[in-house]
């Protein structure tokens, strides 16, 4: 009896854990820099950086204060959430761990990390908001180049424009996130690490 109550609190831990870790969806397509993108950061030979707009951080849940930014201005809807980005991992493309990025000093940090790598193909594990405006988990391709930024929109408000689609990744929904590398360019490159 007292291994069936431990068994059902394991059971049951795993149940919560699946229902709060959102949808995960793998993308084929990878991100790469910009057309005429420079390096934020990092002018080192062989570098580039990554930068990830992933999901804002959910603000602190007070059903008042909610209540009452919904009556003053109903199309206020970020302020439910901190301008600070949540968390993302970056993997070498066979699956090795890179870096667990922060990206975000505390919860009023707006601007993301800017993460210097060497040149090569990365995957991003990180929150995206979909068309829906629900998150899901995006696992994502990256190529990095030398000298350049390689910049991934996952938080849902970026809008290019004036470029066509086929220069973009976007998420199954359609949501662009970023701008396409060759697909040649990420199966050719490896980390060097």
């Amino acid at each position: 009896m007292k291994y069936a109550s431990s068994l059902m609190l394991v059971v049951g831990g795993f149940c919560l854990a699946g229902c709060t870790s959102g949808p995960r969806v793998a993308l084929t397509e990878p991100v790469g820099p910009a057309p005429g993108a420079t390096a934020i950061g990092s002018s080192r030979s062989g570098q580039g950086s990554l930068v990830v707009y992933s999901a804002r951080v959910p603000a602190v849940v007070d059903l008042n204060r909610d209540q009452w930014l919904e009556n003053i201005n109903p199309n206020r809807a970020d302020l439910r959430f901190e301008p600070a980005h949540t968390g993302y991992t970056i993997y070498t493309k066979d699956g090795r761990l890179v870096a667990t990025v922060a990206n975000a000093r505390d919860d009023e940090e707006g601007t993301p990390a800017v993460v210097p790598l060497p040149a090569g193909a990365y995957r991003v594990s990180a929150q995206a908001i979909a068309c829906g405006g629900t998150r899901e988990y995006v696992s994502l391709p990256v190529v990095i180049k030398p000298g350049e930024t390689t910049v991934a929109h996952l938080g849902g408000t970026w809008v290019p424009q004036g470029y066509p689609a086929d220069e973009l990744v976007t998420l199954p929904c359609g949501r662009p996130v970023g701008w396409r590398a060759a697909s040649g360019e990420f199966a050719g490159l490896d980390t060097g690490r």
